[in-house]
């Protein structure tokens, strides 16, 4: 068997789908962590590559372009064609520079999806590489499907999805009919941001007058509330909380279809996961969808598109409940006391305070929920002095070094951002060190440039340090650092969140304060 002929070889056609089965195991592990929606993939590998952030990686494309026009334009030439499937190989193994197999903080499961989905992406090549073979084309193609390796794997997440869905259908159907026997009030949550924090709430507050199943962790989409159903709710419980997430219009729309929520809530319209839908008002349409049948409509109206959600909502005849973190003219309000508490109002009377730090309009949103659930005024009253903020959302505790640590890693909004840096500024002693340790914030589309620059401005006024993670936002971050803090705020720059926390256990004592703003998994440049 002649390994200079390239057009119709045997080796060189293998040589593509050993290659791709090498290199998808990290195009998985990003499909994984993004939900396995289909397009993905490309679109994290044109990060890596092409981020101006990266030189390695971006020369590293322009020679792979030169090896994909080469194969394609002399694929019987021994001469250009194995040359360039040799640079297609050691750049689909070890490229993009940064991306591991092994992950630091987002390891790859090897559940029942991802190996149908790693299946599938080796049976489109080895079918892309017979058909090469029969055509003459076995070393320009397999050059070919070794540099696109992340598009075979969108391809295989197309080809798979409509059987994935399927094979979730009887398990849905099992919750559901768990649901309807069961016969608890259903309570769905959806919002750009807030949704956690809200589900918390109102299980602590609800939970001292009735049994509460709350869906756990980020069990927000249609497999996870199945699941949360079907291992957790028992019977005699009195509320089922579901956390609503979508990353596209109609998602929301078909788990309401068999959660059935009796009493629902939208937290806030932001741009987050603003570069899957376009625009804010197309979050709306697809956020609203939770209040097609639902009986109750809780909505944070400090948001101008949900306050006049509430009038259009209202004009239909449905039960509107405005909750607000500003106004006490509103059914239930949270607003800051003299003390600097979260002090809680229903129809303007006093319920109780929390010291706890939370977002006002989070807070009256979850008060509002639970008053509809039937608890009484004093139930919630006193529930409130004992609240406790969601895991790693706002979590202030002090080292034994005497540093206040604010953990705020889960969160990634604008929102959050601002009411973390003030618990930042509340927290540090006078003269202490204030340390802010960010990757910035993501999924923000046309808007994430301007907003994580106008994060690095806010953390200039308030920290004495920033310490910058990764490449991903990097010159928004130390341009906004630059113009907010001027020469008075130290700039650090760290690969991996790893060293970001080794620098500060080494530089920070007693009196100083850093805070954890948001933390991306590593599949992110």
């Amino acid at each position: 068997m002649s390994f200079t002929n390239v057009s119709h070889s045997i080796p060189y056609a293998l040589v593509g789908l050993v290659v791709v089965a090498i290199a998808s195991i990290k195009w998985l592990r990003v499909a994984q962590r993004e939900h396995y929606v289909p397009g993905y993939v490309v679109r994290f590998a044109s990060r890596w590559y092409f981020s101006r952030e990266s030189t390695a990686n971006t020369s590293i494309a322009v020679v792979l372009a030169f090896a994909f026009i080469a194969a394609i334009s002399r694929p019987h030439s021994p001469e250009v064609a194995i040359p360039a499937l040799a640079l297609g190989v050691v750049a689909a193994v070890f490229s993009p520079v940064g991306l591991g197999y092994k992950g630091r903080s987002s390891k790859l499961a090897w559940t029942r999806r991802a190996k149908v989905l790693y299946a599938c992406t080796l049976a489109i090549t080895a079918v892309l590489s017979v058909l090469a073979y029969l055509a003459n084309l076995s070393a320009g193609l397999a050059t070919v499907f070794v540099i696109f390796s992340p598009l075979l794997m969108d391809l295989a997440s197309y080809v798979t999805r409509p059987f994935e869905r399927r094979a979730l259908d009887p398990f849905v159907k099992s919750a559901a009919a768990k649901l309807d026997q069961v016969n608890p009030v259903r309570v769905g949550i959806t919002g750009s941001y807030g949704k956690t924090s809200t589900k918390n709430y109102i299980a602590q507050l609800a939970s001292e007058s009735l049994t509460v199943l709350a869906s756990p962790a980020s069990f927000n989409n249609r497999g996870g509330l199945a699941r949360a159903v079907n291992e957790n709710l028992l019977p005699g419980t009195q509320v089922f909380i579901a956390e609503m997430g979508t990353y596209q219009k109609g998602e929301i729309a078909s788990l309401v279809e068999w959660v059935k929520p009796n009493i629902v809530a939208i937290t806030a319209i932001g741009p987050v996961h603003l570069e899957r839908f376009g625009s804010e008002d197309a979050i709306l349409e697809a956020k609203r969808e939770i209040a097609t049948d639902a009986s109750t409509v809780v909505l944070n109206v400090d948001d101008k598109r949900l306050a006049g959600l509430a009038d259009e909502l209202e004009r239909e005849g449905r039960h509107v409940v405005r909750a607000s973190g500003t106004d006490t003219a509103r059914e239930v309000s949270v607003v800051k006391d003299d003390a600097g508490n979260a002090a809680v109002y229903h129809h303007q009377r006093y319920l109780g305070s929390t010291s706890t730090p939370v977002a006002l309009s989070n807070l009256a949103v979850a008060v509002a929920i639970t008053l509809e659930l039937g608890v009484p005024e004093e139930v919630i009253g006193k529930g409130l002095g004992g609240l406790k903020a969601a895991s790693s959302r706002l979590n202030v505790v002090t080292t034994e070094a005497g540093v206040t640590v604010i953990d705020d890693t889960y969160n990634s909004n604008p929102a959050g951002a601002r009411l973390a840096l003030a618990q930042l500024e509340a927290h540090a002693s006078q003269g202490g060190k204030r340390v802010v340790v960010t990757p910035g914030m993501v999924e923000l589309g046309s808007q994430q440039y301007d907003e994580n620059r106008a994060l690095g401005v806010a953390i200039g006024v308030a920290a004495t340090h920033i310490c910058v993670v990764g490449l991903t936002n990097r010159r928004a971050l130390l341009a906004g650092a630059k113009e907010g803090g001027g020469r008075l705020i130290t700039l650090l720059e760290f690969r991996t969140r790893e060293r970001a926390v080794e620098w500060v256990r080494q530089n920070l004592g007693s009196g100083d304060a850093v805070l954890y703003e948001n933390d991306l998994p590593d599949h992110f440049a």
